[in-house]
């Protein structure tokens, strides 16, 4: 029985849309509820925060499983991915208020010092290193966009979709740094141990996108 981990969250419909346009079985998925496991046909599907589905995966709970790159990249967790499913997509971003936007304008020596919020830590940490920028971290896990307001912070690292948030709170995208999706990842394990088993839904999913 494969066992698929799917994130819950604003991604959770896209996730579904694959699930089902693959040919999967869905229908209790779709009415789970509140249950975080859900046994449907041949398969076994595990619901769980998007920030844990690569533990899930890595720890052999999951065989495979949806996830944007975003997370699986903060995660640091090592995992196999097969498939980008272009679904769910949005963008990472520095933003900040538009007086902040000379520092991004010239060297990347301007950049050194600058005070950033974000939940992704360690994606926000190894961008700006890579400009040969050194700056403090601020770690907070929501409501980001409030700290440059609040003069906590010069700027946020985060993902954009719509860019309503952002303008909401008087911010700008100062610099697109990547671009994110759903990704289906896979343990390494379980490709070598049980690939015979996980190969239909892999190549339903990669028909699926190609065919979408």
């Amino acid at each position: 029985m494969p066992v698929v981990a799917l994130p819950t969250g604003r991604v959770k419909d896209a996730c579904l849309d694959i699930i089902e346009g693959s040919g999967m079985p869905a229908k209790k998925l779709r009415n789970a509820g509140r249950n975080l496991v859900v046994d449907e046909g041949d398969y076994r599907y595990i619901l769980g925060k998007p920030s844990d589905i690569p533990t899930l995966v890595s720890q052999g709970l999951a065989d495979l499983a949806l996830v944007g790159n975003d997370v699986t990249e903060e995660s640091g967790v090592e995992l196999v991915e097969l498939i980008d499913t272009g679904r769910g997509r949005c963008f990472m971003a520095i933003a900040g208020t538009p007086a902040a936007a000379e520092r991004f304008n010239g060297h990347s020596g301007t950049l050194t010092g600058l005070r950033v919020a974000s939940k992704y830590e360690r994606i926000a940490r190894r961008t700006f290193e890579s400009w040969g920028a050194h700056v403090k971290i601020l770690h907070l896990n929501g409501s980001v966009e409030l700290a440059p307001a609040l003069g906590l912070v010069d700027c946020i690292f985060d993902i954009v979709q719509t860019g309503g948030t952002l303008k909401a709170n008087g911010l700008v995208v100062l610099r697109r740094t990547a671009e994110v999706s759903l990704r289906l990842v896979a343990n390494p394990g379980a490709l070598q141990l049980r690939w015979e088993s996980l190969r239909g839904a892999v190549n339903a999913v990669r028909k699926f996108v190609i065919g979408g």
